[in-house]
């Protein structure tokens, strides 16, 4: 029997629903770990203006000073806030099938006429089979773009949301974030060090330890330490790990340590997570540090990622085009509250 195209429609509409909309934080896959640290602290994005504005205060504007008996007492005027602003962009992804493939795997679309048709049971498998595919890459696809694009520093696109090599600079007394020239606001730069040497023993922990001091300086310990292959089998390297066993106990001796994304590697405490999406932004231009050679001390508490949640549609197809169509829209954008709060490093 064939099945109507408005049916169709709903069919895609709410079998892409199920895949996408409400995707529980454990469905990430581990190996986009940035993605995933995000949408655990995720917020709302309400309507209506067109940036999200983190308000941030810029100074103390203490007028401290020793007074005794009937000396004056000095008094100002303080103007110690000022609002960040971030623009929210829309991430598109979408798909079509045509009817003439539909045909091809046993589904006939009847145009027109009365809604109802009901499939036979090969029809729906053989649907269901193509639909599950499809809607499977799209997800993939979707999430796997998204996690790439709040890497990036937004520079690439007009319409592109900013990210993390914006927000946490490898040049951070340069250029315009949330609004704010960081060439006159010290207080909004994050710490960045680069061209550490990879070979001089001991020389990557010690600017490790001077990072982590300055986050701690302005805004407490980071909580996330995410780094690229290069950086981490050097500070490999440079880390001596020491196992003790008792007496008559078995002794394990594994140099593979870690699994996965998780390597088995901590700075103070926070394991040192392998980013592999820094592979894949190293392919691409317009980067002037290697993504390899980084690793991102980050204090989630100042960086939030806002969306709408994911908006599935099911476009009425073209008048001239015989197909079925699928598109999920998500309005996002990625602040910080806080920029000196976070460092980034960098090897030779």
């Amino acid at each position: 029997m064939p099945i109507s195209n408005t049916d169709l429609q709903e069919l895609a509409k709410v079998s892409l629903d199920e895949y996408l909309r409400n995707l529980p934080v454990d469905q990430i896959a581990v190996e986009r770990p940035f993605l995933k640290k995000l949408m655990e602290g995720r917020k709302s994005l309400l309507g209506a203006k067109q940036n999200v504005v983190e308000n941030i205060r810029k100074e103390h504007g203490s007028n401290f000073s020793w007074a005794f008996g009937e000396e004056t007492v000095k008094f100002n005027k303080r103007n110690t806030t000022e609002q960040a602003s971030f623009p929210w962009r829309r991430a598109v992804d979408g798909l079509y099938i045509d009817y003439d493939r539909l045909f091809s795997n046993g589904i006939k679309v009847r145009e027109g006429g009365a809604r109802g048709f009901q499939l036979e049971y090969n029809e729906r498998v053989q649907l269901i089979n193509l639909l599950d595919e499809q809607l499977e890459v799209l997800r993939e696809g979707f999430l796997n773009k998204l996690d790439l694009e709040l890497h990036r520093d937004g520079s690439h696109g007009a319409d592109a949301v900013v990210g993390l090599d914006s927000l946490v600079s490898l040049a951070p007394d340069a250029g315009t974030v949330g609004g704010i020239d960081r060439a006159k606001a010290s207080y909004w730069r994050n710490y960045a060090v680069k061209d550490i040497s990879s070979t001089a023993p001991g020389n990557l922990v010690g600017e490790m330890e001077t990072a982590w001091r300055q986050c701690i300086k302005h805004g407490g310990s980071p909580d996330f330490i995410i780094a690229g292959g290069k950086f981490i089998d050097t500070y490999r390297k440079q880390v001596t790990v020491t196992h003790i066993a008792g007496s008559g106990e078995t002794k394990y001796i594994d140099a593979g340590v870690g699994a996965g994304v998780n390597t088995g590697l901590a700075f103070k405490g926070v394991e040192i997570i392998w980013d592999p999406q820094f592979d894949e932004l190293d392919a691409m231009a317009n980067r002037t540090v290697e993504w390899s050679k980084r690793c991102y001390f980050l204090n989630t508490r100042f960086m939030k990622l806002r969306d709408d949640d994911l908006d599935i549609v099911a476009p009425i197809r073209p008048h001239d085009t015989l197909a079925m169509y699928a598109m999920v829209n998500l309005r996002c954008a990625l602040s910080i509250s806080r920029a000196n709060a976070h460092a980034v490093l960098a090897i030779q």
